[in-house]
C-alpha cells in the first residue's frame, strides 16, 4: 500500500562536496552509509535546508555561484493538500517539490511547486510532517511541554486541548475587556462631565454652515451701518435740498414749469425732461431700498459671540463645521456608552464566571485523562527501551497540577526514570545519557508513529555509543516505525544498515588533474538482494 507522504528524490547540486547527485528514496526504510567524512551527513543537511533549516553560504562549492536542493514528494495526502492550498500552494496530482537556491552572496530562494515562499513557512511546515531526530532534536524531550504533548498524542487529546486553548484564549480576551471596562469606569464620571460640557456647547451654537455664512453678512451689515446713514442722508439732501439750497427734484420741477408755459419753444425738450424726470425718481428709490434696510446696531455683539464660537469649536474639532457637527455625533455615541457602562460589566462579569467554569472543567477532565493515559504510557515507554537494551530501565510519568491556568492546561508533566535499578527515580534531563535520550525517543516514535501526522521521520546519530545486539535492536525499532511513515536514518552501523529497503551508498573520491585537486562525493542506491553485500562489507571494515 502507497503511503501518502514521502520523498521520491533528492537533487543536490554545488553542495560542499556534492557537485551534482540525484538520490533516489524508497516508502520504508531508507539507510544512508558510508566511510567517516564521506558526505553522508550532508544528504541530512541538505534535507534540513528543504525543511526550513538554516542556510549558510559556506555551504556553496568553490568556484560556482549557489547551491541548489531540490526535493521531490509524492503527496496524495488529501488534509496536507488542503493545507497547501489554504497558504497558496496547490498540489496538482501527488506531486510536491521544495527548492531552495543559497547563493554565495548569502541571499537564499525558496520555491513551493516552483511559487516563492518563506523559509518560516517551509519550516512550519516541516514541523508539522515530519520529524527530525538527531543530537539537537533529543534536547526536544527534556522540555516538560513537549513531555505533555507526547502525552496528549498517546491519549489522543489534541483536539480536547485545542478546545481548552481556545476556551482559555476566550476567557482571557474577557477578563482584558474587563480590565478595560473597568478602567473606563474609574474615569468615566470625569470622562461625562468633559463631553456633556462639550455637547453643551455645541448645542448652544446649533451650529451649520449656512447660519455662519449668514453670521459673517450680518457682521459686514452692522459694521458699515453708520457709513450707509451718512451717505443716506447725503443722498438725500442731493435729491431734496437743504441748508438754503434747491435739490435736485425742485430743480427739475422749475426747469418742467418753464418747459411748459412755452410749448411753442420747447415741445420736442419736453418728452426728455420727463423721462429724466423719471429715472431720477426710479433712482432715488432705488437707492432708498438699499439704505433703509432695518439693522439694529445693539445686534452686533451677539453676532461676534456667536461667530467666536464657531472659531473656538472650528479649533478644538478639526477646522470645520461638518468636523463640529462629526464631533458631536462621536461624542453622544461614548456618552451613551459610558452611561451603560454599569450594564456592560455586569453582562461581561456573567461571561466571565461561565467561561471560567467552563474552563476549570475542561482543564479538569484533561488532567484525569492524562493521569489515566500516563500510567500506561510510561509502561508501554519502559517495555520499548527494554527492547533496546536498556535493561533494568524504567520509565514514569509524573504529573503535577498546577493552580493557574497554563496554555496546555493545569498539568506539568516529567519523564522520570531509574536507568540502574534500584539507583532511584529522576528526571531524564537529570539522568540519561545522550545514546540513553536517543533510544527513548525511538521508543517514542515507536509507540506514537501510528498517532501522529508526521510521515517521514529523519534519524542522524541514532548509533551513537552502541554496537552488538543493541544495534540489532534499534534496526528492528526503525522498521516498526517504517511501518507507519517513511524512515531516513544515517548510520555506520551494519547491525542496523542490514534492515534497510534501500542502502543509499555515500563515497568520497580527490580528483586530481595538472590544474588543481578537488574532493568530490558522489551517491549510488542499493536495495534488495544486494543490500546484503554491501552489509557484509561493513561489518568487514567494522
Amino acid at each position: 500500500m502507497e503511503a501518502h507522504f514521502y520523498l521520491k528524490k533528492l537533487i543536490i547540486q554545488n553542495f560542499a562536496t556534492f557537485k551534482n547527485q540525484n538520490i533516489h528514496f524508497q516508502q520504508g526504510f531508507n539507510a544512508i552509509v558510508g566511510e567517516t567524512g564521506s558526505g553522508k551527513s550532508l544528504v541530512l543537511d541538505a534535507l534540513q535546508l528543504i525543511l526550513g533549516g538554516r542556510a549558510d553560504k559556506k555551504v556553496v562549492r568553490r568556484e560556482t555561484d549557489y547551491s541548489l536542493i531540490e526535493a521531490c514528494f509524492h503527496c496524495s495526502d488529501p488534509s496536507m493538500k488542503q493545507f497547501l492550498e489554504q497558504e497558496g500552494y496547490p498540489v496538482e496530482g501527488h506531486e510536491l517539490i521544495i527548492k531552495r537556491l543559497i547563493y554565495r552572496t548569502g541571499i537564499t530562494k525558496n520555491y513551493i511547486n516552483h511559487l516563492s515562499c518563506t523559509v518560516s513557512f517551509l519550516s512550519s511546515f516541516a514541523k508539522r510532517y515530519i520529524d527530525i531526530v538527531g543530537q539537537f532534536e533529543n534536547q526536544r524531550l527534556l522540555s516538560s511541554t513537549y513531555q505533555l504533548h507526547l502525552l496528549d498524542q498517546f491519549a489522543k487529546l489534541h483536539e480536547e486541548s485545542k478546545e481548552y486553548y481556545r476556551n482559555l484564549q476566550e476567557y482571557k480576551l474577557l477578563k482584558k475587556e474587563e480590565e478595560n471596562l473597568s478602567a473606563s469606569k474609574n474615569h468615566r464620571d470625569q470622562r461625562l462631565d468633559y463631553l456633556s460640557y462639550q455637547l453643551q456647547e455645541i448645542e448652544k451654537l446649533n451650529p451649520s454652515s449656512q447660519d455662519e455664512d449668514d453670521l459673517i453678512k450680518k457682521k459686514h451689515l452692522i459694521l458699515n451701518f453708520e457709513k450707509s446713514m451718512k451717505l443716506g442722508f447725503q443722498i438725500a439732501e442731493l435729491f431734496e435740498g437743504g441748508d438754503g439750497q434747491e435739490g435736485i427734484l425742485n430743480q427739475l420741477r422749475s426747469l418742467s414749469s418753464i418747459l411748459r408755459k412755452n410749448p411753442d419753444q420747447f415741445m420736442n425738450q419736453m418728452d426728455s425732461l420727463t423721462e429724466v424726470e423719471d429715472k431720477l425718481m426710479n433712482m432715488k428709490q432705488e437707492i432708498d431700498s438699499t439704505l433703509s434696510t432695518e439693522i439694529d446696531p445693539s445686534e452686533l455683539e451677539n453676532v461676534l459671540d456667536r461667530l467666536d464660537l464657531y472659531q473656538k469649536l472650528k479649533k478644538k474639532f478639526g477646522g470645520t463645521v461638518e468636523s463640529i457637527l462629526q464631533t458631536q455625533v462621536d461624542f453622544l455615541k461614548e456618552k451613551k456608552k459610558l452611561e451603560e457602562l454599569d450594564l456592560n460589566l455586569n453582562e461581561i462579569s456573567y461571561k466571565i464566571e461561565s467561561s471560567l467554569a467552563s474552563l476549570k472543567e475542561k482543564a479538569e477532565s484533561l488532567h484525569k485523562k492524562r493521569i489515566k493515559h500516563s500510567a500506561k504510557l510510561g509502561q508501554e515507554l519502559t517495555n520499548r527501551i527494554r527492547s533496546l537494551k536498556m535493561d533494568g530501565a524504567t520509565i514514569k510519568m509524573e504529573l503535577q497540577k498546577t493552580e493557574e491556568f497554563l496554555e496546555t492546561g493545569m498539568t506539568k508533566a516529567y519523564f522520570i526514570a531509574e536507568t540502574n535499578k534500584g539507583e532511584g527515580f529522576f528526571k531524564i534531563k537529570d539522568s540519561a545519557s545522550g545514546g540513553e535520550l536517543s533510544r527513548i525517543l525511538l521508543g517514542l516514535r515507536q509507540i506514537l508513529s501510528s498517532y501522529d501526522a508526521i510521515s517521514i521521520f529523519l534519524f542522524d546519530e541514532i548509533d551513537t555509543g552502541i554496537g552488538g545486539e543493541t544495534a540489532n535492536c534499534i534496526g528492528r525499532a526503525l522498521t516498526e516505525v517504517a511501518s507507519h511513515g517513511q524512515v531516513i536514518a544515517i548510520t555506520h552501523l551494519p547491525q542496523i544498515a542490514q534492515y534497510a529497503e534501500n542502502l543509499i551508498l555515500v563515497n568520497k573520491e580527490i580528483q586530481e588533474n595538472e590544474k588543481e585537486t578537488r574532493t568530490e562525493s558522489s551517491v549510488r542506491e542499493v536495495s534488495g538482494k544486494l543490500i546484503i553485500k554491501e552489509v557484509k562489507a561493513m561489518a568487514q571494515l567494522s
